[in-house]
């Protein structure tokens, strides 16, 4: 049970994770290449379309790794203690990515979301710039949660072997 509960959790925080890093590799990037002008109206419209896959794939991911993190804890015995402790690592990396998304991402996408194609406001590459660090915080932090969720796979099945 403990190994399809951290496989469908694997699953779906790499898929986020996944989403991330390649926002990161080649999203940012590209954005940060376009004058202010192009940059406000790209940037709305992905502020706009992208929580409909984020927040589903986000929720999902803490709510499976919940289940995880329980499953873990009932059957320690079996598995070991690397499993749950993995587990909560994973959960603990998606609570720090949902927290970067509420305290940082998401003011400052309102923020954004007012901007002004004609008119940029003073301080646009430093909010751009902090967007961007929020945004790092959630490709490490996602990327840890699959890190450890294979981890704690990867002990279910070695703890496997070892008991057969």
């Amino acid at each position: 049970m403990l190994v399809v509960s951290a496989a469908v959790s694997l699953l779906v925080a790499g898929l986020l994770a996944g989403v991330h890093l390649t926002g990161r590799l080649m999203l940012v990037p590209l954005l940060r290449s376009l004058p202010y002008e192009r940059y406000v109206p790209v940037k709305q419209r992905l502020d706009h379309d992208a929580p409909r896959l984020a927040r589903p794939l986000l929720l999902t991911a803490l709510a499976v790794t919940a289940v995880t993190v329980a499953v873990a804890v009932l059957t320690r015995s079996t598995a070991g203690a690397v499993p749950g402790v993995a587990a909560v690592a994973a959960l603990v990396a998606l609570v720090v990515t949902l927290v970067a998304v509420l305290r940082g991402d998401l003011p400052i996408n309102v923020a954004m979301g007012g901007w002004d194609v004609s008119d940029p406001p003073s301080d646009w590459e430093r909010t751009r710039a902090r967007w961007e660090h929020f945004f790092d915080i959630r490709v490490v932090a996602t990327s840890v949660a699959a890190g450890a969720l294979l981890v704690a796979i990867v002990a279910v099945v070695v703890s496997g072997r070892a008991a057969g």
